[in-house]
């Protein structure tokens, strides 16, 4: 987990964070509290994107994927242990957001926000985004079996998916439709940690439905 990628990713998104700070504290910027975790968010979804694809992606890139399914354990064991990686990483991230945030509290004394609420949020957001890019991540490493392509594959997903949801926005059946998809509210939803509880339950119901698919796939016979 805390590979050379983890901590150059970390790194960066703790730069973004603390370049939204400099920018209000010493250049006048006119930039909110919520500013500053949004802008960690940006390499933090970098990281966890490819966390989602790499847990099972090392498997097919070092051909041990079917060592695993014959290793004893469980289907939904193996599933399992791989999102809990996902997870923990997730937390120590939303961590090192709220780290930022505290930072900027304590130093510059912007008491504009509740601490306690604002770690919460910051929490859900990261562990309800985590899980749906980790059902969705291995999903497609079991479809496409590439690290990289998958990584990209997730990325062009989430962006062309803001533009179509914008357009079945404009028309009024779809508008209604577009509130029971993630995709629609996923990643912004996420870098300002504003998760609402429907959109958090709409987002685990997704999320155990790609899941269910995955163990479906991952119980196939035999992977090359």
């Amino acid at each position: 987990m805390l590979s050379l990628t983890t901590v150059v990713l970390w790194f960066l998104s703790l730069l973004s964070g603390f370049s939204i700070i400099f920018s209000r504290s010493y250049l006048s910027g006119g930039f909110r509290v919520d500013n500053v975790y949004a802008m960690f968010s940006m390499f933090s979804n970098y990281l966890l994107i490819y966390m989602s694809v790499q847990l099972f992606g090392k498997e097919f890139n070092y051909r041990t994927i079917n060592s695993i399914r014959i290793c004893g354990r469980s289907h939904w064991e193996i599933i399992v242990r791989k999102l809990a990686v996902i997870l923990v990483l997730a937390i120590l991230t939303a961590s090192l957001s709220f780290l930022v945030l505290l930072f900027d509290q304590l130093i510059f004394n912007q008491l504009e926000v509740n601490l306690g609420i604002v770690f919460g949020q910051l929490l859900l957001a990261y562990v309800t985004y985590s899980i749906f890019l980790f059902a969705l991540g291995s999903l497609i490493i079991f479809l496409i079996k590439r690290t990289l392509h998958a990584f990209i594959a997730i990325f062009l997903i989430l962006k062309i998916a803001i533009a179509l949801m914008n357009v079945l926005s404009s028309f009024e059946f779809t508008s209604y439709l577009i509130n029971y998809i993630p995709l629609s509210f996923l990643e912004d939803s996420f870098s300002f940690a504003r998760y609402t509880p429907k959109q958090v339950s709409v987002t685990l119901i997704w999320s155990a439905i790609m899941l269910g698919a995955l163990s479906m796939l991952y119980r196939k016979r035999g992977y090359k």
